[in-house]
């Protein structure tokens, strides 16, 4: 007998079948991360997953096409709270390249002490990570909608340079937060701090007139 799709889904869930699709995929979320923490997140499969959560392996492939998608989409989670802490930066009446540095400073922090985020961008990891991200349409929406809608405010005001979309400044700010997570500043550099104030404000500067 063929079972309506519904049953089937419910059948595979168990008897703590998700309320609706967004608890789904956060449950299955929650079950990525244990595995990461058991195996690493290069050596966790989807399998590992779908036996964490309770599900078929089936079930993990309706929510996400490969394990880059689902690492993608633990990382966007992570970094959300990344964001709520590095955010009240921005509250201030200081320049826009004070208040962002600020708040990336803030950013590599919260980034680093992290249990998720750590697991994520750990020495080996971090490679990976990073090309999850890089390819994660979920990933470049949240960039756009947070730090990418900064840069456009601050280049209506003339703060940063409009001659480079909003979305690519951002996308610069968050390449150098990687490149500092992988290789934080020497002390002799002046540390993270150091290193994004000797860069940014004159890569962001408007162009001359």
């Amino acid at each position: 007998m063929t079972m309506h799709s519904g049953t089937a889904r419910a059948a595979r869930w168990g008897a703590d079948l998700p309320v609706d699709e967004e608890q789904a995929r956060e449950r299955l979320l929650q079950a990525a991360e244990t595995c990461y923490g058991r195996h690493g997140p290069s050596r966790t499969k989807m399998t590992h997953i779908a036996q964490e959560a309770g599900v078929h392996r089936t079930t993990v492939y309706s929510y996400f096409p490969n394990r880059d998608a689902v690492l993608a989409a633990c990382f966007v989670r992570a970094v959300a709270g990344v964001i709520a802490a590095a955010d009240p930066c921005f509250d201030s009446d200081e320049p826009f390249s004070e208040r962002l540095v600020k708040a990336l400073l803030v950013g590599l922090e919260a980034a680093r002490n992290s249990p998720a985020m750590k697991m994520l961008i750990a020495g080996d990891e971090l490679a990976r990570t990073h090309r999850a991200a890089e390819a994660s349409e979920i990933w470049r929406e949240d960039l756009r909608a947070s730090l990418g809608q900064r840069f456009a405010e601050a280049a209506a005001k003339g703060e940063v340079r409009d001659d480079v979309p909003p979305e690519t400044l951002a996308h610069w700010a968050t390449r150098i937060c990687f490149s500092l997570i992988a290789d934080p500043g020497k002390p002799e550099h002046g540390g993270d701090e150091g290193l994004l104030r000797a860069f940014l404000p004159a890569a962001l500067a408007p162009p001359a007139h």
